[in-house]
């Protein structure tokens, strides 16, 4: 054979390796991809139902708990009906409940009714939030983990949603800019500690 021949054969044979190395992969690639579909698929059906974040509808009741946020002085009532009281933060019924895996949702004015989270863009990574149950005679502490990097623009027509398992989580919403309803404002906090009161 000539030399010419040989290496257009081993040429071929390298490019008919490369294909099937492509081929495969792309295979495995495939069987990952569908895994991971099913996994965030599995993820979103374990999700609350939406949730108008900046007018949530009542569900009656009334105070079920205190937050406290140290750096903000905010030591008010957590009530299951209104957002519009003083001293007061609305529990999202679609979130779980204090503690529990998943994330809380709670809602609170920036500038009317004491105006509990006027000064929320302050707090930094590490700041600590307090919710007292008294139902559960706990104290469970959230630290911040994202403060201002989470605004809802679009919260009307990509709702709000809280996730029912995993890391519990705290989320606390309130309006932007301060006194609007344009955006959804959101600060993440995750449990760092719970002790019996």
């Amino acid at each position: 054979m000539k030399p010419i021949n040989i290496l257009a054969g081993v040429i071929l044979l390298v490019c008919i390796f490369i294909s099937l190395t492509i081929v495969m992969a792309a295979i495995d690639q495939s069987k990952d991809l569908i895994k991971a579909q099913k996994s965030l698929k599995d993820y979103n059906e374990r999700m609350s139902n939406p949730v108008n974040a900046l007018d949530p509808t009542s569900t009656g009741g009334g105070v079920i708990g205190e937050l406290m946020i140290p750096k903000l002085g905010v030591d008010c009532n957590i009530r299951s009906d209104t957002v519009n009281a003083y001293d007061a933060v609305y529990h999202y019924p679609e979130s779980v409940d204090f503690g529990q895996p998943g994330e809380v949702g709670l809602l609170g004015h920036r500038t009317t009714y004491s105006h509990l989270f006027l000064n929320i863009a302050s707090l930094e990574i590490g700041d600590k939030a307090i919710i007292i149950d008294p139902t559960m005679q706990k104290k469970y502490t959230y630290a911040v983990t994202s403060n201002g990097n989470d605004i809802r623009w679009d919260y009307k027509t990509n709702p709000v949603r809280f996730a029912q398992e995993g890391e519990a989580r705290l989320l606390i919403i309130t309006c932007y800019p301060p006194g609007k309803k344009e955006a959804a404002y959101i600060t993440h906090f995750k449990l760092v500690s719970t002790e019996n009161i």
